[in-house]
């Protein structure tokens, strides 16, 4: 399994796959690959890298998954009102 050791906040689409995109690559994998294992159009992996993907959030899990990568999520932090007041 491929491992993200810098754990970084990945809050676009460009940013989520350049991320893909560096697995891959690190991993020696074409998109041809990568499509076939997760049984998606080879299109769709190159769109996801590009971060032009308007498709499903399945398919996207797909190729994380055939890659050896997770997505986690957790909340977003919120400014407090002391914080807010002080602007």
């Amino acid at each position: 399994m491929y491992i993200i050791m810098n754990m970084e906040l990945l809050d676009d689409m460009a940013s989520l796959g350049a991320k893909v995109r560096e697995a891959r690559k690190l991993r020696g994998l074409l998109q041809a690959d990568v499509a076939e294992l997760a049984s998606v159009r080879r299109q769709v992996v190159g769109e996801l890298e590009r971060g032009v993907y308007k498709g499903s959030l399945r398919q996207t899990l797909d190729i994380l998954r055939a890659m050896g990568l997770r997505l986690s999520i957790e909340p977003a932090r919120f400014p407090t009102l002391d914080e807010l007041s002080d602007e």
